[in-house]
């Protein structure tokens, strides 16, 4: 990711996160089944796929990135 982009990217990671009310550093396993399907909801509008040799859901692998991001 090149530098410019990374104020923008962490900007619109905290946005997903609040909208699906998810704390910053909130663990996955302790969230509601409603805060799962609104991140799978904004994993499905930009397309996320989890990594090949993922070891767990897409939707704890994209909670992982935007908890990544949003530091």
């Amino acid at each position: 990711m090149k530098e410019r982009h990374k104020d923008a990217e962490r900007v619109n990671a905290r946005a997903v996160l609040a909208s699906a009310e998810v704390a910053l550093g909130q663990c996955f396993f302790t969230l509601y089944a409603w805060q799962v399907d609104a991140l799978l909801v904004e994993a499905d509008r930009v397309k996320y796929r989890k990594p090949r040799n993922a070891n767990g859901s897409r939707g704890r692998y994209f909670h992982d990135r935007l908890q990544r991001l949003a530091r």
